[in-house]
């Protein structure tokens, strides 16, 4: 299995408070945190290498990715990004733990299900494709316009790829876990920061791929994606677990549940604490998060001591 590189090194800031709480890739999903879930699905899959990309000011996403792969027998190295210069130059500092050779990326922000990596993974092992860039089809545009849209040709070869569109090129929507060859590391290499943002995109350095030569194909090896930007997706992402398993809500085994206490379309993280006769409703309650006794909580992000409701203020 090929080697894992998965980025955690940006800010957050528009998830606000909770941003400057947790790092994204720690944030609560069912019952595990986004980094967990990455190791654990390319575990699965057979990957035994993984380079992370940090802020080098936060050390517990490395704490807690070692955690995680305690006993796997998995290699860990650490990548800092000093300087926020880009999804496309954070994945270039992973480069001297790839020896060149063909590795999936992730965004550590992304919530995704039922992973299906074996398809991607050989048509890049085998020089098969260039690249693979996990995809759905999606029914609203405006879910393609705020990250990336690309054309396709009618074999499901890409064209073109464009951050940022102004308008979709098709409905096919870009996930965030890729699956790049040894062409790719060049491109990479080539690609200079983008007018968009004044950063190394991407998105360019797949379409330096293509402007090259490289056959960049899509798959759909994703069920459904949630890019983690804002706090609604905190709870969609949540909501998307609980539904994709039946469950009409969720307490850890290390939550703290009072008497009477009823949760709805909830999740209750490991550390959470939910009082006796409370009802907690289309929420997550985070670790070190309090509901008090009593008390009633809806569409709700639950911290210590901070309370977030989407759309509602603080």
């Amino acid at each position: 299995m090929i080697p894992v590189v998965i980025l955690t090194a940006g800010s957050g800031t528009r998830l606000g408070e909770i941003g400057r709480t947790f790092p994204k890739a720690l944030l609560p999903v069912g019952d595990a945190t986004l980094l967990a879930m990455h190791l654990n699905a390319f575990l699965a899959a057979g990957s035994r290498r993984f380079v992370i990309v940090t802020d080098p000011s936060n050390v517990s996403i490395e704490a807690a990715a070692k955690a995680v792969l305690a006993g796997s027998g998995a290699e860990l190295f650490i990548a800092p990004q000093a300087e926020r210069l880009g999804i496309g130059h954070a994945a270039s500092l992973a480069a001297p733990w790839l020896a060149g050779g063909p590795f999936a990326l992730v965004l550590g922000d992304t919530y995704y299900s039922a992973p299906d990596f074996s398809p991607a993974v050989k048509a890049v092992a085998a020089g098969g494709a260039d690249a693979v860039l996990s995809v759905r089809t999606v029914e609203d545009e405006a879910a393609i316009l705020k990250e990336c849209t690309i054309a396709l040709d009618g074999t499901g070869r890409v064209l073109k790829i464009i951050e940022k569109p102004a308008k979709a090129l098709s409905l096919v929507k870009p996930c965030g876990v890729y699956f790049f060859g040894p062409r790719f590391l060049p491109a990479l290499a080539a690609t200079r920061a983008s007018a968009l943002r004044g950063e190394i995109e991407l998105t360019d350095a797949i379409q330096n791929l293509i402007s090259g030569g490289g056959l960049v194909r899509t798959m759909e090896t994703l069920k459904l994606d949630v890019n983690i930007t804002y706090p609604e997706d905190i709870l969609k992402a949540n909501a998307a677990w609980l539904g994709e398993r039946g469950l009409r809500s969720f307490a850890h085994g290390a939550a703290v549940i009072g008497d009477g206490a009823e949760l709805s379309g909830s999740v209750a993280s490991a550390g959470a604490s939910v009082g006796a006769g409370a009802r907690v409703l289309n929420s997550v309650v985070f670790p070190g998060g309090r509901v008090a006794a009593g008390a009633a909580v809806s569409g709700s992000l639950v911290l210590e001591n901070l309370t977030v409701t989407p759309g509602g203020g603080l």
